[in-house]
């Protein structure tokens, strides 16, 4: 059996096309790659969690038909209340869900800035080397806008 070299370049998928963070290998595998794929199922499961737990939509129609039972007899300014008391909360579980599928995307967008920085660039020809740095530098600035 004959040893291989690490990947060049051309192997690890980066063209003079396209750079993409999770395309791109490093040659010498770190124990800190092992920790963060595993931190990625640990983030899968906290959220499907997360979403099991604040966007279940059996969960709203249950608490609908309790509130019914319990508000059955009350005035009809009482019940408009409570519709109102229900509205708002709705309102505040849809800002959260749209909070929450924001920081999902800008901790993806982190995560690839991470891996791309983590990049061992030192088989790069110098047009790939340009190439990195220009992707490094748009990663930046529409992360931390500098």
């Amino acid at each position: 059996m004959s040893q291989e070299a690490a990947p060049g370049p051309a192997e690890s998928g980066v063209t003079s096309a396209s750079i993409h963070p999770f395309s791109l290998s490093t040659s010498s595998a770190s124990s800190s790659t092992t920790t963060s794929d595993d931190s990625f199922s640990f983030d899968d499961a906290f959220e499907a969690m997360v979403d099991e737990v604040l966007f279940d939509p059996m969960e709203d129609k249950i608490e609908a038909r309790i509130v019914a039972q319990l508000f059955r007899g009350a005035s009809p300014e009482v019940r408009r209340q409570v519709a109102a008391q229900q509205e708002a909360l709705r309102a505040q579980k849809e800002a959260l869900r749209r909070q929450v599928a924001e920081s999902r995307a800008q901790t993806r967008r982190l995560k690839e800035y991470t891996a791309l920085l983590r990049t061992d660039v030192s088989v790069y020809t110098e047009a790939q080397m340009e190439q990195y740095k220009r992707e490094l530098d748009r990663r930046s600035k529409e992360l931390f806008g500098k």
